[in-house]
C-alpha cells in the first residue's frame, strides 16, 4: 500500500501532481479494477482529460523518476471525461541501470556454434544432390543470413527503446542445434513504455528492421538457388530435406517467399524441383519469424502493437482469436506457450494508457498489416485452398 517513504516526499508528488494536472479528488484505488475493494491499493489522483494530457504525463514521469516513484494513467471506470493516475514506487529492476553483458554474449557465441552445426548439416544434405558444393561458403552465407536477419530484429527493439528511454538488455540469443540453429531472440525492458506511441515503435521496429533484411537475403539465396529436373533421393532422416525442396508438401507455405520463387524462376517454377540454397532457407525462416511475431497476441510486437491501438480488455479478445489462427495454421504448441504466458503477466500497457497513439502510426499499421498477410505460414493445404479461390 503506502510506505514511509512516499510520507517523506508526498507534498513533492502532490505539488507535481497539481501542478500539471486538474486534479478532482485523492484516494488510495486498485490499479486493476479503480476501487478501493482489492488488497493491492496505491495512491491515486482522479484528474480531468486534457489536451495537454501526454506532454504533461512525459513530464511527470521523468520527475518522478528522480524520486524514485512511477505514474501510470488508466481510463476511469465509469466517466470517459476524467482518467486516474497511480503512483508506483519504482522497484530494484527499474532502478538498476547497470547491462549484463556476460550472458547474452554467452549465449550469442552459443548459438553461432548452433548456427555452424546447422550449417554443416544443411551442406551434407546439398551435397547429395551438388557435390561441389563448398563447405565454407555454405556454412557462412547461412551463418550471416541467420543471425543477421535475428540480431538486426533485435536491434530494431533496441534502437525504438533507446530513442523513447526505456531501459532495455542486450538481445539474449537462444540456440537450438537441433533444426535451424536458433529459436531467435529477445530483449527484456527494465522501464515500461512510457506513450502508447513508444510501444507501437517498440513493437513494429524488430518485425521492420528483420523483414528488411530477411527479404535481401531471399532474393539473394534465390539467385543462388538453383533446379533439378530428376531429384535424387535424399535420406529421409535429414531434417533440413522437406526444407530445401521448394515444392515439399511439408513445408509451410509463405506468400511473398512463394512469389519471389516465381518470379527468379518463371519459367522452370512449375516444371522442376527448385533447391534452395542456405542464403534463401535463412531469408525464409526470416520472413516466417516476421509472420509470427505480427501475430496480434500477448507480448509478441504484434501484441504490443495490438495493445497500442486498442485497450486491454480488447487486446485479451485479440489474443484469444490470434490463439485460434495459430492452432488452424498449425502452431498450436506455440499459441499455447504464449497463452500460458500471457495468463501469468497479461500486457502492462504503456504508462499512459489514455492519450492515443498518432494518425501517421495508425497509417503505418497498415504496413503492419499487409507484412503479417505477405510473411504469414500457411499449410500446404490452406495455401492450396487460398491460391484457388482466387484463381
Amino acid at each position: 500500500m503506502i510506505n514511509n517513504t512516499f510520507n517523506l516526499i508526498f507534498p513533492q508528488i502532490d505539488e507535481l501532481v497539481n501542478q500539471s494536472f486538474t486534479v478532482t479528488s485523492f484516494s488510495y484505488r486498485s490499479p486493476r479494477t479503480g476501487n478501493t475493494s482489492q488488497t493491492l491499493v496505491l495512491p491515486t489522483y482522479e484528474i480531468l482529460r486534457r489536451s495537454d494530457l501526454s506532454s504533461n504525463m512525459q513530464f511527470i514521469t521523468s520527475k518522478l523518476k528522480s524520486l524514485g516513484f512511477i505514474p501510470f494513467l488508466r481510463a476511469h471506470p465509469t466517466q470517459e471525461s476524467r482518467g486516474l493516475l497511480f503512483i508506483l514506487p519504482m522497484n530494484e529492476r527499474m532502478l538498476d541501470t547497470k547491462q549484463n553483458l556476460k550472458t547474452p554474449a554467452v549465449l550469442f557465441a552459443f548459438t553461432v556454434l548452433s548456427v555452424i552445426f546447422s550449417g554443416i548439416n544443411i551442406w551434407r544434405t546439398l551435397r547429395q544432390i551438388e557435390p561441389g558444393l563448398d563447405l565454407i561458403v555454405t556454412i557462412g552465407l547461412y551463418l550471416i543470413g541467420i543471425m543477421g536477419i535475428v540480431g538486426i530484429h533485435e536491434l530494431g527493439h533496441l534502437v525504438a527503446s533507446r530513442l523513447h528511454g526505456i531501459n532495455a538488455s542486450w538481445p539474449y540469443f537462444i540456440p537450438n542445434p537441433f533444426s535451424f540453429g536458433t529459436f531467435g531472440a529477445f530483449i527484456t525492458q527494465k522501464s515500461p513504455s512510457k506513450s502508447k506511441n513508444a510501444l507501437f515503435d517498440v513493437g513494429l521496429s524488430g518485425p521492420i528492421f528483420g523483414f528488411v533484411v530477411a527479404l535481401i537475403f531471399t532474393i539473394w539465396g534465390l539467385f543462388l538457388s538453383f533446379t533439378v529436373s530428376n531429384l535424387p533421393k535424399i535420406g529421409e532422416d535429414i531434417f533440413f530435406t522437406n526444407f530445401l525442396q521448394f515444392n515439399s508438401p511439408t513445408r509451410y507455405r509463405i506468400p511473398l517467399f512463394e512469389l519471389l520463387a516465381f518470379l527468379i524462376f518463371p519459367n522452370t517454377f512449375y516444371e522442376s524441383e527448385i533447391i534452395l540454397h542456405p542464403l534463401a532457407l535463412a531469408g525464409y525462416i526470416g520472413l516466417l519469424l516476421t509472420g509470427l511475431n505480427l501475430i496480434p497476441m500477448g507480448q509478441t510486437d504484434g501484441g504490443h502493437i495490438a495493445r497500442s491501438l486498442t485497450s486491454e480488455k480488447n487486446h485479451r479478445v485479440v489474443t484469444y482469436i490470434s490463439a485460434g489462427v495459430l492452432t488452424i495454421l498449425g502452431f498450436w504448441f506455440f499459441a499455447i506457450l504464449l497463452l500460458l504466458m500471457y495468463s501469468q503477466t497479461g500486457h502492462p500497457g504503456p504508462l499512459d494508457d489514455i492519450s492515443s497513439v498518432s494518425n501517421s502510426r495508425k497509417l503505418i499499421t497498415i504496413l503492419g498489416l499487409v507484412l503479417t498477410v505477405l510473411c504469414l505460414p500457411f499449410p500446404v493445404e490452406i495455401y492450396t485452398w487460398i491460391i484457388n479461390l482466387f484463381t
